[in-house]
């Protein structure tokens, strides 16, 4: 094998390996949803999806007749950096869908984003 053809193969293997070795670092932050469903003095469940795509629930406390019943459920997920969007999707214990509320939100490195679902306005939800 002439020298240069080796040399050539060799250099070939070396870029190849650095870049199958290299790791993408992406920006990761966070994003917290909270509520005050408690308020409203019925059992329901709260379903998170955020870019179409379910990631938990908020569910009413145990004891709402407790004298801190308003205590807010919290959900956290850790999202890639960027604009993300969410819709707050509320369900009766019997399943049967009912409103839902829909927003932006603002993914930072190393930050976190809060979104309040404020069920005083719930009569204004579609």
């Amino acid at each position: 094998m002439k020298p240069e053809k080796f040399i050539g193969i060799m250099l070939i293997t070396l870029l190849l390996s650095c870049e199958m070795n290299e790791q993408v670092e992406q920006k990761i932050g966070e994003v917290t949803f909270e509520s005050n469903q408690a308020i409203l003095n019925c059992s329901f469940d709260i379903d998170i999806y955020i870019d179409g795509e379910k990631i938990g629930s908020l569910n009413e406390p145990e004891n709402p007749s407790a004298p801190n019943a308003i205590v807010q459920e919290k959900l956290q997920k850790k999202l890639i950096a960027g604009v993300h969007n969410y819709e707050a999707k509320i369900y009766s214990f019997d399943g049967e869908s009912g409103k839902s509320v829909k927003g932006k939100f603002i993914v930072k490195e190393n930050k976190q984003s809060e979104i309040f679902i404020d069920f005083k306005n719930y009569n204004s939800w579609q």
